[in-house]
């Protein structure tokens, strides 16, 4: 295609240069001649003619219709498409001869639209150009497009529509003919279904360009109905006056339905079809407004499933998905439909009850959704049980903002969990401060040991039978910068809670191994140096791994380093631990059960597993030359265990001479407590003890 361009307007030219290879669909190419004068156009005996002008008359040296009438008369039949914003402005433009030449007008204010109108425009050049020369191929470029085209005359009866259009329109070109277009497509809004207007009836009746509202229904001759993009432009002559109206259209019916598909996923959860998180935030705005504006009480409730993470662990994830399936039906079935229930993600659950619920509602809801979350859950055949634990914030209460309330909904679903997991709980200050108490813990934690604030302390362990130091236990102490000395209880436990004991144990063993290395180096280490290990430690990869390297980078004995372990943690797992704790064997190192007679009943694992030492929990020591015939008897069944499997026992927590005296009477092998000393830092640890006490005892 052959096109001459006469503006003076660069964006015209920008637009159009994007048209350079016209449509992927067709096999016409565009060479574009942009002149930006008439006296340009016609002057110099342009050959070879263009097959089509596009004319922007309103910024040209010439008044529009004077413009129109030089291009006329210098092309003779070569159509003329005008390109202007303002339509009302081009007048009538009559040619020479006192003849009167149609012409269509591309609106250049929406160039989506002039791209589609313009394509149709070539296409019906090329369609002349080409029955000028092949009459029995006319109009088969429309045909190969695959828009669907139609033109009506000024009456909005068809003249003419390619078959794309008769496919989407499951018409004939017979039936069509000279029938009002409003016949032959009934089109509707796609949300109120409610009759539109025809864009050929208004692009007639307007002389503009015409777009369809998104989403149009389009109601065909045989009944059935797609989803349809538009363009409709009216066909203008040369005086000016609409004669017709050009409508290019295509079915988007399926690419509606994926796009109506992904905006249910961006708002629904995938797994349960719960509405997610986003869609909870936005309903949780809503009825927060009207709860204001009517001064009504409503509720948020939090919940999770109660160690649900042992599910997926043990059983897998696909289980653990089907279980999160029934639940979210259960939940559902437990309120009504203007109540909200939503995934926040994982295990977690928001529900919203809707305004006017109360604390006496949603009491009467935590209950109800306890009893059916407990009920058995059937899955593959099998019968699973779970818990859940509630939090509840109310409104106004709690909180007056969406973020607060389940904000503080959350603070009480973890103080619901921290009372005993499966029951509800509401929020309350108090446990507002115990949360920020605990999150504070937290990142003191982590911050004190990026920051060096943590450090070792050693606590010796004496042979009772002649008093001689035979080892002592590393135990971790941290000196805030504000807070001070932070008791091991409160720290521990919340590096136990938020993972950060697995960076800490590791801090520990190295730290340990590097000073038991530097005592060994001087001549000084009595006895190995016991460190505890927790089962969240035993669980990770390379644990083991990591002491062997460790061990090698210091070259240091495995015999100078005893690993301490509570029963709890040896039961957590017993399979995976019994290999872990043989490799830890076979590497050299000796193992202790800490704590001992606090945790599991079973003393099989006794005659299992590879244990070098028992620590006899301070429970036991404390006051036992006093205490009831009952409890001796009972330490005294444990060190005659313990010497019948030839382990040797460490009593701890010893903090009088008379316990000691006792637990000495009773076989006891080595003691340990504030009887005989404090932890303390390894300066003091050295000048204590190992100044005067050189060598292994």
């Amino acid at each position: 295609m052959k096109i001459l361009v006469v503006t003076t307007d660069a964006r015209d030219r920008l637009r159009l240069d994007g048209f350079q290879h016209g449509r992927s669909d067709s096999d016409v190419h565009f060479a574009f001649r942009y002149v930006d004068s008439v006296a340009g156009a016609t002057g110099n005996g342009l050959k070879p003619w263009p097959d089509l002008i596009l004319l922007n008359p309103l910024q040209l040296d010439y008044s529009p219709d004077q413009a129109f009438d030089e291009l006329a008369l210098a092309f003779d039949a070569i159509p003329i498409a005008v390109l202007t914003q303002d339509s009302a402005a081009l007048g009538r433009h009559p040619a020479a001869g006192g003849t009167h030449r149609p012409h269509i007008v591309l609106d250049t204010a929406n160039w989506q639209l002039l791209q589609e109108v313009f394509c149709c425009l070539v296409a019906a050049a090329v369609q002349r150009r080409d029955a000028l020369q092949r009459r029995s191929h006319e109009g088969s470029i429309l045909d190969a497009i695959a828009d669907a085209v139609i033109n009506t005359d000024v009456e909005g009866k068809v003249r003419y529509l390619n078959k794309a259009a008769m496919r989407l329109m499951a018409l004939t070109p017979e039936a069509a003919a000279d029938v009002p277009i409003t016949a032959l497509m009934e089109l509707h809004d796609g949300t109120t279904l409610a009759p539109l207007a025809h864009p050929v009836s208004q692009a007639l009746e307007t002389g503009q360009t015409v777009r369809l509202p998104r989403g149009t229904i389009m109601l065909r001759t045989d009944g059935t109905e797609i989803i349809i993009e538009d363009a409709t432009a009216p066909v203008i002559s040369e005086t000016g006056v609409v004669n017709g109206a050009v409508m290019v259209f295509h079915d988007v019916t399926d690419a509606h339905e994926l796009q109506a598909q992904v905006d249910y996923l961006a708002w629904h959860d995938f797994l349960t079809g719960l509405p997610n998180r986003f869609a909870a935030q936005r309903h949780l705005n809503r009825i927060l407004l009207e709860a204001q504006a009517r001064d009504l009480p409503l509720a948020v409730m939090f919940l999770d499933l109660d160690k649900f993470k042992s599910v997926n662990d043990t059983l897998g994830h696909a289980v653990g998905d089907a279980v999160l399936v029934s639940v979210a039906a259960r939940l559902r079935s437990c309120f009504r439909m203007i109540d909200l229930v939503s995934r926040q993600g994982g295990d977690e659950f928001v529900v919203l009850m809707a305004p006017g619920a109360g604390a006496v509602d949603a009491t009467h809801a935590a209950e109800r959704i306890l009893a059916a979350v407990a009920m058995p859950h059937d899955i593959d055949g099998s019968e699973l049980h779970v818990g859940t634990s509630i939090g509840i914030a109310l409104y106004p209460e709690h909180g007056v903002t969406g973020e607060a309330l389940l904000h503080h909904a959350d603070t009480a679903l973890h103080g619901a969990k921290k009372a005993g997991r499966n029951g509800w709980r509401f929020f309350s200050q108090d446990l507002l401060t115990s949360a920020l108490q605990r999150k504070q813990m937290e990142d003191g934690v982590r911050n004190g040991l990026g920051a060096a604030e943590v450090e070792l302390f050693y606590q010796p362990k004496i042979r009772m039978a002649d008093g001689v130091l035979c080892g002592c236990e590393a135990l971790l102490r941290w000196k805030h910068p504000e807070w001070g000395w932070v008791s091991p209880a409160r720290f521990i436990r919340s590096a136990e809670e938020t993972g950060m004991i697995v960076p800490l144990g590791r801090w520990v063993m190295a730290e340990a191994i590097k000073q038991a290395k530097q005592w060994q180096a001087d001549g000084r280490l009595a006895g190995a140096i016991a460190i505890n290990v927790s089962a969240l430690e035993l669980r990770q990869p390379g644990f083991v791994d990591g002491i062997e390297a460790h061990l090698a980078d210091a070259l240091l004995a495995p015999s100078c380093l005893q690993i301490e372990l509570t029963e709890s943690t040896l039961m957590r797992d017993i399979n995976d631990t019994a290999g872990v704790l043989h490799r830890l064997k076979k590497l050299g190192l000796s193992l202790a059960i800490d704590d001992f007679g606090t945790g599991y009943s079973s003393l099989s694992y006794l005659a299992e597993l590879p244990i070098d030492l028992l620590k006899v929990d301070r429970s036991f020591v404390h006051g036992i030359d006093r205490a009831l015939p009952r409890k001796q008897a009972l330490l005294r069944a444990v060190l005659v265990l313990a010497d019948s499997m030839a382990l040797p026992t460490v009593a701890e927590g010893i903090e009088t001479g008379a316990e000691e005296r006792f637990l000495a009477d009773s076989g006891c092998t080595q003691g340990q407590g504030y009887y005989y000393s404090q932890a303390m830092d390894a300066a003091a640890f050295e000048r204590a003890y190992l100044m005067l006490a050189p060598g292994v005892a």
